[in-house]
């Protein structure tokens, strides 16, 4: 696990008040962060509705230099386009013949200056590819050494998800890469965007899910303090993933802290009901007196978390 120079709880809260960041003329961050706009089904290109209608570029993922080689598997930097932006990543390559199933691991929120290719999903990698697993993880645009479109970065940014998209789309171009189904894994923001991503692209399932942010904009509202009118209640609504959990083909396997600071930890046990409510298959794992990073149980929690997705794509495991 990566060392932090900010407090767990600093940095994660942090993330939330990134949302509102450039918001204060405007007062309300979700018409800042969600670029209102009626011309997009929802009133924002990143409403569920509005990423559900457009396209998303099946470009090439390129490996570049070796960042590792293991026995089993080779780790390398790579690259991708994501609406014509070069965007940066870290890939993981079994050595046995393919075809392969892919998990795509979406790190969480971090400050752009602290970040590094790869934070956040070395862990999993570790754990997925000697098991026969293709992983990808995408640091987004302005994160590591991926190109961007935008004067900020706050590193909390709803633009994400169309990289996850865009990645997703792209993984035809691996040979001895199965891509008729992939898996996706998320941590904190993460976990927001494998929601999204689940909701827009049929192919994305099983999800994993560690300490989700809400998947509701109000519960985000009222805990991280953002500045909000009642005029963007409608955008709030199609912003939501949580409003949207009808398109998900599951299964979920979600594992929550309950002692984590950064996010509520009812926010897990909220989407774990709503999932079930909507018809989708979900685990929920509480990790009792763990904070939000499941330090103390992080080995139980990767090793879960691989179970789950080896289960599903190969029929083995508990």
């Amino acid at each position: 696990m990566r060392k932090f120079r900010l407090s767990r709880r600093r940095l994660l809260q942090g993330g939330g008040a990134a949302l509102a960041a450039g918001a204060t003329q405007a007062c309300d961050a979700w018409s800042v962060v969600g670029n209102a706009d009626d011309r997009y089904p929802g009133g924002s290109p990143f409403a569920i509705e509005a990423l559900r209608a457009r396209d998303y570029r099946a470009g090439d993922i390129r490996l570049h230099r070796t960042l590792n080689q293991r026995t089993s598997y080779a780790t390398y930097a790579m690259t991708y386009r994501s609406d014509g932006l070069l965007v940066t990543g870290v890939a993981t390559i079994p050595k046995s013949a393919g075809p392969h199933p892919v998990v795509v691991l979406n790190h969480g929120f971090t400050l752009p200056v602290q970040y590094e290719s790869g934070d956040g999903t070395r862990a999993l990698a570790a754990e997925l590819s000697p098991r026969g697993f293709i992983t990808l993880a995408s640091d987004y645009r302005g994160l590591g050494g991926s190109e961007d479109d935008s004067r900020l970065n706050t590193g909390a940014r709803l633009d994400f998800a169309i990289d996850v998209l865009n990645l997703v789309a792209s993984i035809p171009s691996l040979p001895d890469a199965q891509h008729e189904r992939v898996g996706m894994w998320g941590h904190s923001l993460g976990c927001d965007l494998a929601l999204r991503a689940a909701e827009v692209d049929a192919r994305v399932k099983p999800v994993g899910m560690w300490a989700p942010l809400s998947a509701w904009a109000e519960d985000l509202v009222d805990y991280y303090r953002l500045p909000t009118l009642s005029s963007s209640e409608n955008l709030r609504y199609h912003l939501s993933p949580g409003n949207f959990l009808k398109y998900l083909a599951g299964p979920v396997a979600i594992h929550q802290g309950s002692a984590d600071l950064a996010v509520k930890p009812n926010w897990a046990s909220r989407l774990h009901a709503a999932l079930e409510e909507a018809g989708v298959e979900s685990e929920l794992t509480i990790h009792p007196g763990v904070g939000h990073y499941l330090t103390r149980n992080a080995r139980l929690a990767v090793t879960a978390t691989a179970d789950f997705f080896e289960r599903e794509f190969m029929g083995r495991g508990a």
